[in-house]
């Protein structure tokens, strides 16, 4: 469940999975989901010049923040797309359990990512220049 800081943001969160599988090492996870970032354009089946994903510091309604991924409309769009939830949700999933973690987490150490002090410093990444 978003919180209301989540909320100002206007932003859908996208939580693969896939926390347990790294036993809670966030910069492990970041790195997994900057993989993952540059693919959901191609799960979801979106234009990516139609949308914005970005890593992000969630805060949940216990106050505790976590990375996620977060996708939104890009405001110079022209076309404003509605985000389904359960359907994005179910997408990633499916992506994942197909791709496999052990994949995943190779392809992870393949890339440059942020580390998650950076992160919960930056809120989001890359930087948006969206005014909130």
């Amino acid at each position: 469940m978003e919180s209301n800081e989540n909320n100002r943001k206007g932003f859908m969160p996208i939580e693969p999975n896939i926390y347990d599988h790294l036993n809670g090492d966030y910069d492990l996870i970041i790195s997994c989901f900057e993989y993952i970032r540059g693919e959901i354009p191609t799960i979801l089946n979106i234009d990516p010049d139609d949308i914005e994903v970005f890593l992000v510091s969630f805060c949940n309604f216990l106050g505790q923040y976590y990375p996620a991924i977060g996708i939104r409309n890009k405001t110079d769009s022209k076309k404003s797309l509605s985000f389904d939830f359960f359907e994005i949700d179910e997408k990633v999933e499916n992506w994942l359990a197909n791709f496999g973690i052990e994949n995943l987490k190779q392809k992870a150490t393949e890339i440059k990512s942020i580390d998650w002090k950076t992160l919960q410093d930056l809120q989001e990444y890359p930087s948006q220049t969206r005014p909130f």
